[in-house]
This record gives structure tokens, C-alpha cells and sequence, in this order.
């Protein structure tokens, strides 16, 4: 009896230490006012979606907390989640798929991520596996001995490709070569012959895939029925998704893919819940903003982003969404 009633006090003393390092974290992150000192936004490469947003975001953030500074970090699905964990990140962008195996210690993580929360998810980022128009690739199963990049290395891309791989019991060793390399260079090398596929985890229409079909003419690689229900079944942040035959000028269907959501998160060490809170209503109040800077936000508003939320969220954006009526009562 001695004995768990040392573990109860135990467990209760670790509790309210945990809770005041989070005080303390969110502490030395607040100015003389109160507000955050800085704010460092891991986003993606320059020239993307998400680079784009976090600039703009960085506007309305200093609009808000004019004392605090902003800093626009390259990073990446992965990279970022990784970053909040360390506390490198208080702001991020990530791909659905991650967050479970964040949360889980699964893939690339090497233990669970708990302090990464979520404060929207923001528009589907649909899976593309590019070839060109003249290219005997028509199937998954024909990438086998071709040259293929997947993105940088840590991006979502590759985590997806893997996967799809693996439903064919394929791997990298199947393949010719891989290359890690950004967008516009894959690009590049897909024109100048050098490439032969190219997967990107990119919002419809994607401005480089356009003028890759512009110049050269490309194709998208459908998967089956069956594989984007296996791949639900392996990562619940894979939705099946269609672009549909539009969306593309080489298109002659639409083209079954699968899309994560892209979900903004924050580190809840850094981020107090009324920060939390700010964050999530200059999202939703400035959703012409985030419109202007892609198409592919047109849709976003809070019904959207609750109806297809990833991740736990952060305690200010729970707020947020129970104030709207947003959140079901349990």
C-alpha cells in the first residue's frame, strides 16, 4: 500500500513538473507585453505553396504581435514535425500521413512527437506521379529499372512512394536510380531526358506540372481502387483523391490518386492557448488572403478544416472551434 501510494505521489509530482516546464517554455518565448518574442515558422522549399503562405502568415502574425519577429525556415513534412519535437519550429506545415507516425514513433521518427498540435487542416495535397507524354510508363509496376526521383529526401514524396512501392512488393532496389532533388530541378531533368519519373505531393493544379505539360507533354500515373483503400488501411492520413482530367491539358481522364491534408500545426511548449487561440482565428479571417496567394486555398474555411482535421489540437484551437459550434459534443 506503501509502495502505490509512493508511485500515486510520484506520477503527480511528474505531472505538475511537465506542466511547468510547458509553463516556462511558453514563458521564454513572450516579450515584456506578454507576447511571443518570435515566431519560427518551418515551411518548405521557396517558390512552394507552403513557403508562400508562411510569408503571407508572417504578415498577418507581426499585424497581430507587432513587437514579435517571424523567421521563415525551408524544412519539410517531416522535417518540421522533427523541429516542433526539438523545439527548433513553433509554427509548421506537415502532410496528414505524417502526424500518426509522428505520434506513433513510426517511418522516420525515431520517438513519438506529443508536443506538435494541430490548428487547421488547409486544402488536400494529392499524390503525382509524373512521366513524360512519350514515356512506356503506365503502371506502377512499370517504374521498375527507371530513374525516379521522389522529392528531397524527407519530404512527403518519398514516404508516399515507398508505400505505393510496397503495395506492388517493390522497393528502391527495383529501380534504376533515385534522385533527391527539389522541385524546379526534377523538373529540369524530366526535360532534359534525365529523368524518368518524378512523384510530387503537390495542390492541383501545381504551376510546374503545368508548364512541364507546356513544353514537353507529360502523363499521371493512376493507382487502383484497391490500392488507395490499402493505403487508408496503412496510414489514415491517406484519403483517395481524383484530379480530374481538366486539371491538366495532357490529361485524357481523371486520374485516381490518394491526398493528405496539409495541416498547420504548432508547438504547444512555445504556443499558449491564447496564442493558439489568435492564430486560429487570423487563419479563418483571412481566408481571401490565403486564396489570393493560391487557388488551392479557395476552399478553406473552418467547416472544411474541422470536417477533415489531423492530429490533436491545440488547446486554442479547440477554443476556437467550440466558440463557432463547430466541435460535436461528446
Amino acid at each position: 500500500m506503501l509502495k502505490n501510494y509512493k508511485v500515486m505521489i510520484f506520477g503527480v509530482v511528474l505531472v505538475l513538473v511537465l506542466a511547468a516546464c510547458q509553463e516556462e517554455s511558453i514563458e521564454d518565448n513572450e516579450n515584456e507585453d506578454g507576447e511571443p518574442d518570435n515566431f519560427s515558422i518551418g515551411a518548405a522549399a521557396t517558390g512552394g505553396e507552403w513557403h508562400s503562405i508562411a510569408a503571407s502568415m508572417s504578415e498577418e502574425i507581426q499585424e497581430i504581435f507587432p513587437e514579435s519577429n517571424t523567421d521563415i525556415v525551408e524544412g519539410g513534412s517531416i522535417a518540421n514535425l522533427t523541429g516542433i519535437h526539438e523545439g527548433t519550429f513553433d509554427i509548421g506545415f506537415s502532410n496528414g500521413e505524417a502526424i500518426p507516425l509522428a505520434e506513433e514513433a513510426e517511418g522516420e521518427f525515431e520517438e513519438p512527437i506529443d508536443n506538435a498540435k494541430t490548428i487547421a487542416s488547409l486544402y488536400p495535397n494529392p499524390l503525382h506521379i509524373v512521366v513524360p507524354e512519350s514515356s512506356d510508363i503506365y503502371e506502377i509496376e512499370d517504374l521498375e529499372g527507371q530513374n525516379v526521383s521522389p522529392g528531397l529526401a524527407g519530404y512527403s514524396g518519398e514516404v508516399m512512394l515507398q508505400d505505393v512501392l510496397s503495395l506492388y512488393d517493390m522497393d528502391y532496389d527495383d529501380l534504376g536510380n533515385i534522385e533527391y532533388i527539389g522541385t524546379q530541378d526534377a523538373a529540369e531533368l524530366m526535360r532534359d531526358g534525365h529523368l524518368d519519373a518524378w512523384v510530387g505531393v503537390l495542390g492541383p493544379p501545381a504551376a510546374v506540372i503545368d508548364e512541364l505539360d507546356t513544353t514537353m507533354g507529360i502523363r499521371l500515373i493512376p493507382l487502383e481502387p484497391e490500392d488507395t483503400e490499402a493505403l487508408y488501411d496503412m496510414n489514415e492520413g491517406y484519403a483517395e483523391y481524383t484530379i480530374e482530367e481538366e486539371t491538366y491539358g495532357g490529361l485524357e481522364e481523371d486520374i485516381l490518386t490518394i491526398a493528405p491534408e496539409t495541416v498547420l500545426i504548432v508547438n504547444e511548449d512555445t504556443i499558449s492557448e491564447d496564442v493558439g487561440y489568435e492564430i486560429t482565428q487570423m487563419m479563418f479571417d483571412n481566408q481571401e488572403t490565403w486564396a489570393n496567394v493560391t487557388n488551392i486555398m479557395e476552399d478553406f474555411d473552418a467547416e472544411y478544416s474541422i470536417e477533415n482535421i489531423v492530429g490533436d489540437l491545440h488547446p486554442g484551437a479547440e477554443r476556437y472551434y467550440e466558440e463557432e459550434g463547430l466541435l460535436e459534443d461528446e
